[in-house]
């Protein structure tokens, strides 16, 4: 604790501990972005390929749920 008062009472060196550990959290969070962001850019083509399979899955659906449409229609159509 002797330590920790004349930190407290000499504002120069509360001043340059409190600035180095906010560079420093800035730095480590900084590194945390960077490492997410250039993992994403790495790995965007598997993803991109994903997204295209999902997007084409839905283009399927769509076309089997219109032929599913027409079929009920004509079924309709020979009922009355």
């Amino acid at each position: 604790m002797k330590i920790f008062k004349q930190y407290l009472k000499d504002p120069l060196s509360t001043i340059a501990v409190n600035t180095t550990i906010f560079i420093a959290g800035c730095l480590f969070f900084g590194a945390i972005a960077l490492f997410g962001i250039v993992s994403e850019l790495l790995n965007d083509n598997e993803y991109q390929d994903i997204r295209q399979t999902h997007i084409q899955q839905h283009f399927d659906e769509q076309v089997k749920y219109d032929e599913m449409i027409k079929l009920l229609d004509s079924i309709s159509k020979k009922i009355d």
